[in-house]
């Protein structure tokens, strides 16, 4: 959880399709909270809440400013009235991505915006919040996601019934890729005044789960099959806050699977 200065809510462009944590499904895509290696989270440290004690939280839940995702397969030309759709859907994306990028290396008084450092930090992030999931460590999961976010794990850790979570990253399918890029404000292009930047990447990571009770018997999942994984996971941050870090605000389900529904 961070902190800033007087809260201010945005209205939000679009609320979209936000999912949190979802539990292994069958087949090779699947959508899971994946934990972080025990060994990374050292690596890696959070302000503590006692730290931030007596600042004013500042409100972050302003929704999905967009949740346009490129389909993983474009149509065919011959199906062309779809085929130009997507095109101009794409086209449309990028040219709001470059204009969104600009507004946040402008508006980054304390950070300048670089795209290859983003994805490190976005990606360590995921997998902190994916391996504190796993080992119940509220803590680390209020540090790296937003308050939706945080509070839909913490009800799930809620009711695990004392089973113990054993996860394992086994690299990537694919480089994280950002697929959405958008920043708002109060303050239109002025450097100055309240500004939130979103960015969607694509994770198609490698990971194996599984679930043991009381007696360390295997309850769930398999430790020894590794699956494909796909998400596009949501960031948000605070530009105009020099406190403030990207961390998790939600999920958005891919075009695929919203068809599948």
């Amino acid at each position: 959880m961070s902190f800033g200065l007087r809260s201010i809510r945005i209205q939000p462009f679009l609320r979209a399709n936000v999912s949190s944590v979802g539990i292994w499904s069958q087949g090779t895509t699947s959508t899971i909270i994946q934990p972080r290696i025990l060994s990374s989270i050292a690596t890696r440290t959070y302000a503590t809440n006692n730290k931030n004690e007596g600042k004013q939280i500042l409100l972050r839940d302003h929704g999905v400013f967009a949740n346009y995702i490129p389909p993983e397969s474009s149509p065919s030309i011959s199906d062309f009235q779809n085929w130009r759709l997507t095109k101009w859907r794409n086209i449309k994306n990028n040219v709001q991505n470059l204009l969104s990028v600009g507004l946040i290396k402008y508006k980054s008084q304390y950070e300048k915006w670089n795209s290859g450092k983003f994805l490190s930090i976005a990606e360590e992030t995921y997998k902190d919040m994916n391996d504190s999931f796993a080992r119940g460590d509220r803590q680390i999961l209020e540090e790296v996601c937003l308050d939706a976010m945080y509070s839909s794990l913490k009800n799930q850790l809620k009711h695990r019934n004392n089973v113990r979570w054993e996860w394992k990253y086994h690299g990537e399918v694919e480089n994280p890729k950002i697929v959405c890029v958008r920043c708002v404000g109060t303050s239109g292009v002025s450097k100055s005044g309240f500004s939130v930047g979103q960015v969607t990447v694509r994770m198609f990571t490698k990971q194996s789960m599984a679930v043991y009770d009381k007696k360390n018997r295997l309850v769930g999942g398999d430790p020894n099959q590794i699956h494909n994984v796909l998400e596009y996971v949501v960031f948000q941050k605070t530009i105009s806050d020099p406190e403030d870090i990207w961390r998790v605000y939600g999920k958005i389900a891919a075009p695929e699977k919203l068809a599948q529904q």
